[in-house]
């Protein structure tokens, strides 16, 4: 093969880890969910959108530096994910799984909804401070932004692999997804262990909002 294709290839290959890796942060709110309450939360995606208008709106109009702009997005969202859990889905545990899943296809709506009521319809960039000129790694060139994303995705992937496989929460979240009347049953608060769940949804989407927000932009109803 010329070599020309080889490096194509390589550039290819490169590029889709990168991505890969940063959508990695997105599948870690379906997994969370997942784990606790064996539903899909439908509304993952506009989670990561909600997240990214937060920032991108504390930065454009109360012109905040983009750290206070994540941790406002950061707290948001895990707020957001309590208060959720709290009004909306505390009182379907115990009820069929197929009610949850519905739940969040309502939620996916309202969120789509209060972004663009909340923020308008435009697009809005958030500005990660790190250098726009791309690292060089032969003829592989990569945004400092997927850079950040790769990394932040994989320390969160390791970190929540320990966690559910080590950690007696972990363990303990898989038991009330695996049968919640079994779980009551044994002690084991569900209340708590759904509230837990979402609020690391609301974390994990807020890593996820503010890493695609500065690559794409944000905009009501487009996600990732």
């Amino acid at each position: 093969m010329p070599e020309f294709e080889w490096q194509f290839t390589l550039v290819l290959l490169t590029n889709g880890i990168m991505i890969g890796l940063m959508y990695a942060l997105i599948a870690l709110g379906f997994v969370l969910i997942y784990k606790a309450t064996d539903a899909i939360n439908f509304a993952q995606g506009e989670f990561v959108m909600f997240a990214g208008f937060i920032a991108a709106g504390a930065a454009d109009i109360a012109g905040f530096p983009f750290w206070v702009s994540a941790l406002l997005a950061v707290g948001g969202m895990v707020a957001l994910g309590f208060g959720l859990e709290r009004v909306v889905l505390r009182p379907l545990i115990g009820r069929p799984v197929i009610a949850v899943v519905m739940a969040t296809i309502g939620l996916a709506a309202v969120l789509r909804g209060t972004a663009t009521m909340a923020f308008g319809a435009g697009t809005r960039a958030i500005v990660m401070p790190v250098s726009d000129e791309p690292f060089q790694l032969g003829p592989v060139m990569l945004p400092p932004v997927q850079l950040v994303g790769a990394g932040v995705s994989l320390i969160f992937l390791a970190a929540f692999t320990w966690f559910f496989h080590k950690s007696r929460m972990g363990v303990a979240m898989r038991a009330v997804a695996d049968n919640q009347q079994v779980a009551m049953a044994m002690g084991i608060n569900v209340e708590r262990y759904f509230a837990i769940a979402w609020g690391m949804a609301g974390l994990v989407s807020a890593l996820g909002g503010l890493a695609w927000g500065a690559l794409l932009a944000v905009q009501a109803g487009a996600l990732p």
